[in-house]
């Protein structure tokens, strides 16, 4: 018997804007993972965020223990680009998810059982993760000695949880919740900037570190740096994070937004 595919429809599609309305989608450029950076404060990863260079193919290589083309290569619209992420395949895919479960702290056996991996094998992935980035294992460290000492980890903008299962095994959890509840407040700020400062613009949905909105179309383009400016919110480390964010937006629907530039 031939298994058939249904084509789902994108759920997306759904949402359409007023009449007269554009909506738009903005998005912060890969926040959870800003945020576990700037916790551990590794300043390597710090400078290849910055950069805007492609940090799942850097890892994959690093985990794989391949040479690194030039770091300038892996940036999106580089003639080299497409070559390099081509080259790296499916290891690009399996990096983005092993280094997300190593930095919240998952281990070997859940690991490798996720990816289909030995165990032998994930925790040579583990290793050489923790080797080039003993900060986020430091972090770590930190946040446990936290839990262990207060029953409480908090955020730099000054919320904290509260633990009262057992201490054993929370880690994982803990880990998770800070860049969360940070990337949480970022999106909510810029929330509450928008409908204060700019009425004309409707906020619509909030999906974790994304904003869905729709603004008058005849404001198009001339609003959108006006929009930047709302959602550009200040993590308060001792050096500041500022997540870049994009914007997507169609006079369609949702699931039709394109990626435009702000200016």
């Amino acid at each position: 018997m031939v298994a058939e595919t249904i084509a789902l429809p994108n759920v997306k599609d759904l949402f359409i804007p007023d009449p007269g309305y554009i909506i738009a989608d903005i998005d912060l450029d890969r926040a959870d993972l800003q945020v576990v950076v700037w916790e551990a404060g590794d300043e390597e990863l710090k400078s290849l965020l910055r950069r805007g260079i492609d940090m799942h193919i850097v890892n994959a290589m690093l985990l794989e223990g391949q040479p690194l083309p030039p770091e300038d290569e892996l940036i999106e619209g580089h003639p080299q680009y497409k070559e390099h992420k081509a080259r790296c395949g499916s290891n690009r895919a399996r990096a983005k998810m092993m280094c997300h479960a190593m930095n919240y702290g998952v281990g070997a056996r859940t690991m490798a059982r996720g990816l289909g991996i030995t165990v032998k094998r994930a925790e040579y992935y583990r290793n050489r993760w923790f080797s080039a980035h003993p900060s986020i294992k430091r972090w770590h460290e930190r946040v446990e000695e936290s839990l262990m000492n207060t029953r409480s980890v908090s955020n730099k903008f000054g919320y904290r949880r509260f633990y009262f299962d057992r201490i054993a095994g929370l880690l994982p959890e803990a880990l998770a919740w800070i860049p969360q509840s940070t990337v949480a407040n970022i999106t909510n700020q810029g929330i509450v900037n928008l409908t204060t400062h700019l009425p004309t613009v409707h906020v619509l949905l909030q999906v974790h570190d994304s904003i869905v909105l729709q603004y008058p179309r005849n404001l198009h383009p001339t609003i959108l740096p006006r929009i930047r400016e709302q959602v550009l919110i200040t993590v308060p480390y001792d050096d500041p994070l500022v997540i870049p964010v994009g914007i997507k937006v169609s006079e369609k629907s949702w699931g039709d937004c394109k990626a435009v530039p702000w200016e």
